[in-house]
């Protein structure tokens, strides 16, 4: 579920396995801090919490998230990307989710 609190000092989302991502739009991100694609340009941000993994990248370098992963502490995963359509719209769309145990 995406939550109105934010990671505190990176001001991303807060999202779990099950969010729908469905009212969130474009998430900016500061400072990446891993380059993910190999093409020598840092384009990720990790944040670990007690409960949670997220990984949010921004891969063609525009300082806006265009993919996010979360793996929970019970194994519950999912991925999202973000798509901008021609008219100014915008959606995360799920791209895969389950349980790393099954």
């Amino acid at each position: 579920m995406v939550t109105s609190g934010d990671i505190p000092g990176l001001g991303l989302p807060d999202i779990d396995a099950h969010s729908s991502l469905g009212g969130l739009g474009p998430v900016e991100l500061h400072s990446p801090s891993q380059d993910l694609d190999g093409d020598g340009v840092v384009d990720s941000l990790t944040d670990a919490t007690p409960h949670d993994t997220s990984v949010w990248s921004d891969f063609d370098h525009d300082g806006i998230a265009d993919h996010v992963t979360v793996v929970e502490g019970d194994g519950d995963y999912a991925a999202w990307e973000y798509h901008r359509f021609p008219d100014g719209t915008s959606e995360w769309r799920r791209t895969d989710q389950g349980n790393l145990g099954e």
